[in-house]
């Protein structure tokens, strides 16, 4: 999965990346997914938190489908060993920094790198194994880093990410176009079904677009729980239907990494 460098630093070249959403007509729903699929999706969940390990494993593992976890130090630690075991099985464990900042702007990116990376990356190696194919998500979805115009707090953190980082994961955004995502690859678009509702519908809409473009969804998820309690998190009843939809859809469902690096080297891009 590692990036060409040349090409890395070529596609990074020239500003701060957005995540607009594109038009319809940008998606190539000929892309050769796995399996003969007419578009893919990743499941990712934020944070590390107990439910996850208690109820959304559980039911993945029922289902069959494997999913991304972006786990912090500060949420994660208590239950390492219950998170190496998710990894042994299959799942992904990637960085959402060690203690979860939202609040960005008195962090200059040496500062963020020396508190939140630098330690969240010595963790996940010692936890889970040295990788230098690292995923990221952003904490809060904030894309700016620091103080500045939009421009530079933007820009500060994409250089940051792109010295450390296979891909990153936004909050928001249409379903990913396979020709465009080693250009995004640290701005790639994912959609919270549930976090305003607890509704199963939001994703099967979002999923059928990707269908439609042939698109790669990312899907992101926080606390599992047997009844929704607060914003953001998603019953087990919700979260087992959009799995058993999943399972059943013409939809190729890997991890994030997975199908970062089957895009990545996809000869139909090179």
């Amino acid at each position: 999965m590692s990036l060409n460098p040349t090409l890395s630093r070529r596609a990074l070249v020239g500003g701060v990346l957005t995540i607009a959403a594109a038009p319809a007509a940008a998606h190539s729903s000929a892309f050769a997914w796995p399996q003969g699929k007419r578009a893919a999706v990743s499941l990712t969940y934020d944070d590390g938190l107990d439910s996850q390990l208690d109820y959304a494993i559980p039911q993945l593992d029922q289902a069959g489908l494997k999913a991304t976890f972006f786990i912090t130090r500060e949420a994660s630690e208590a239950r390492v060993a219950d998170w190496q075991s998710v990894a042994r099985d299959g799942h992904e464990i990637e960085d959402h920094t060690d203690t979860h900042p939202c609040a960005l702007k008195d962090y200059s990116a040496r500062r963020f790198e020396r508190r939140q990376l630098d330690p969240m990356e010595h963790y996940l190696n010692d936890s889970f194994g040295a990788s230098n194919q690292r995923l990221f998500a952003f904490p809060c979805g904030f894309l700016g880093l620091g103080r500045g115009s939009r421009r530079e707090r933007f820009g500060r953190y994409e250089r940051l990410l792109s010295k450390r980082f296979e891909a990153a994961r936004t909050v928001n955004g249409p379903p990913n176009d396979p020709k465009r995502v080693v250009a995004d690859r640290l701005h790639l678009s994912a959609f919270e079904p549930t976090y305003d509702a607890d509704d199963p519908r939001a994703a099967y809409r979002y999923l059928d677009k990707a269908l439609r473009l042939g698109g790669w969804s990312i899907l992101v998820f926080h606390d599992v729980l047997p009844s929704r309690r607060s914003e953001g998190d998603t019953s087990l009843r919700v979260h087992e239907q959009i799995l058993t939809h999943i399972a059943k859809a013409d939809l190729w469902c890997a991890p994030m990494g997975e199908a970062f690096s089957y895009i990545y080297e996809h000869p139909a891009l090179r």
